[in-house]
């Protein structure tokens, strides 16, 4: 298996108790690593960390780090190409670097920047936007790479031409460009689905131009239709639906059979909304199993 092991986003729940109980059932379910999301215990509020909250988070973490491996979540709403509010927004990229440290993650998934609307949207270029981006996410790339961890650019952004992550070329030379292992990418499968549904390029090579930079994985699956007016369906099929692997269109078996992934990423499942204990968890690691191991 050219994988590190195989992981799933652990639902928080309300508590460190509940968190507790949902840590162990992914472990009974055979995982070995989790991601974390710590948005779900609203652990950043006005940009800086609730230090309360990170306390416990460790403190619910460190009781399974013999059998765990982390990856976590960055802040969902960081924007570095918001020019107007780029302080508030780097200070919430720092909060979100801190608990990783804390949580000891070895990748960290982060949201790249998309442009924002009008009229909060600005007329500076995308590749001026891309290049501020670059140097903020450069002047953290030491300080993660020596703990172990890296950043890893989530491709994203299938609404028109929001975001550079949208295309596989295009993310694949910032962060070949950047070329620091501190700093990779995260293919998050049904982002880049959607993305070549609403694009028109070849999903198949789309993901072999990502494989070689990729430091992490989104394994989700979805039905390829973009969610019209940001409205997510799940009875039309419509949107990020995060289902998984299987349950939609997304042609797996030809992914994991041709493509190589030589930085031996986790294989972290992003299937939200299941119930940990009716079976789903099992039934998933079972069929990331099968797909990590088709290429030996």
């Amino acid at each position: 298996m050219q994988f590190k092991g195989i992981g799933c986003s652990v639902p928080m729940g309300s508590s460190p108790k509940e968190l507790t109980e949902n840590l162990q059932a992914l472990i009974d379910c055979g995982y070995d690593y989790v991601e974390v999301l710590p948005d779900l215990w609203r652990m950043w509020v006005g940009g800086r960390t609730d230090q309360r909250r990170l306390k416990q988070l460790v403190a619910v973490l460190d009781k399974f780090r013999d059998r765990l491996g982390y990856t976590l979540h960055l802040p969902l709403e960081t924007n570095l190409f918001d020019v107007a509010d780029i302080d508030y927004q780097q200070a919430l990229l720092e909060a979100g670097l801190e608990v990783g440290k804390a949580v000891g993650a070895t990748a960290l998934a982060y949201h790249a920047g998309y442009r924002l609307g009008l009229p909060a949207g600005t007329s500076k270029s995308m590749q001026e936007l891309m290049a501020r981006e670059r140097d903020i996410l450069l002047s953290y790339a030491d300080e993660v790479a020596g703990w172990g961890g890296n950043i890893s650019i989530e491709s994203h952004g299938w609404y028109q031409y929001t975001s550079y992550t949208s295309f596989p070329e295009m993310l694949a030379r910032f962060v070949e460009e950047i070329n620091h292992p501190g700093i990779g990418l995260c293919i998050d499968f049904g982002h880049t689905f959607l993305s070549s549904q609403w694009h028109g390029f070849d999903y198949i090579e789309g993901i072999a131009r990502l494989a070689p930079l990729t430091t992490h994985f989104h394994v989700q699956d979805n039905m390829g239709i973009p969610a019209y007016a940001g409205r997510t369906s799940f009875a039309l099929g419509r949107g990020d639906l995060h289902l998984g692997p299987g349950e939609g269109a997304i042609p797996f078996d030809e992914v994991f059979s041709a493509i190589d992934f030589p930085q031996e990423p986790v294989f972290m499942l992003e299937a939200l909304g299941y119930d940990l204990h009716d079976g789903a968890p099992a039934r998933m690691f079972a069929e990331a199993k099968r797909l990590a191991e088709l290429r030996g």
